[in-house]
Parts: C-alpha cells; structure tokens; sequence
C-alpha cells in the first residue's frame, strides 16, 4: 500500500490540472495519502485542504456561503471576471451567495483520478500478491521436506 499512496496523490494532482480545478496550484498542493492498516484491512487514506474537500464532496444547500475573497483570488488565478476592483467584488459576492443558497455539487476527485491508474495498481497489486504466496509456498513446503 506504501507504494500505492504517492501513485494516487499524483494522479489525483495531475487529474486537477487537466480537469481545469486547480488555479493556482495550493489545493493540489494540500492533497496527501496515508497509509493505515487495522486488524482487518489495510488501505489508503486520501485527504487535503478545506478547499480540496469542498472540490472532492461539493457544498450543501443552505449551508454558509464560502468567503468572497477565496473567489475573488480563484477569479483572478482564472483570469475571469470584471477588470475593475469593486466589479471583481461584487461578483465574487454574487457568486459566493449562490454557492451558499445552491450548494456545489461534488467533483468526487479522488475517483476520477484512481479510475485512470485503476488498471495499473490492480496489476502491480497482483504481481506482488503471486509472488508473495509463491514465496509462502516454497517456504512452506521446504520445511516440510526431510
């Protein structure tokens, strides 16, 4: 799983970029892996910034609207948007409101970027696997040999 849990971070990082939702880079930035293991499974744990889990589960309705200065920088790192200062707030204003009002509705990130390297880690997981009960079997049957 250790070497599974960079593989995912990058796709998710790489899949943001191509997708357009990374503006100025810090969110794909805060985007991390972890490793856990319990008595009963195994597995990796993807997280990041606030901003990363707004993207990744999206907003509910009604819920408090988003701070209008983190669309106003979003807006500029785009290049969208009015030119003048005040128009560039206003919007960001309108647009903040209207998230808080009608939700956003999740990107679910960490899907889309697994699905492109799905294949890939199913056949380096099984590769790994085969020669693990390939190895428990020599060993196994070498000791029972007189």
């Amino acid at each position: 799983m250790e070497t599974y849990g960079p593989k995912i971070q990058e796709a998710i990082k790489t899949y943001m970029g191509e997708a357009g939702i990374n503006a100025t880079g810090q969110t794909a930035s805060s985007v991390y892996s972890n490793t856990f293991e319990t008595t009963n499974s195994i597995g990796i744990a993807v997280g990041g910034s606030k901003s990363f889990t707004v993207l990744h589960t999206g907003r509910r309705k009604g819920a408090k609207a988003p701070p209008s200065t983190s669309i106003e920088a979003w807006m500029e790192a785009k290049g969208i948007g009015p030119s003048s200062d005040k128009k560039l707030k206003s919007a960001a204003f309108l647009i903040a409101r209207a998230i808080g009002k009608n939700g956003y509705k999740g990107r679910n990130i960490s899907y889309q970027a697994s699905l492109r390297i799905m294949n890939a880690l199913l056949r380096d997981s099984s590769a790994a696997y085969i020669k693990d009960v390939e190895q428990h079997l020599k060993d196994s049957t070498s000791k029972n040999v007189n």
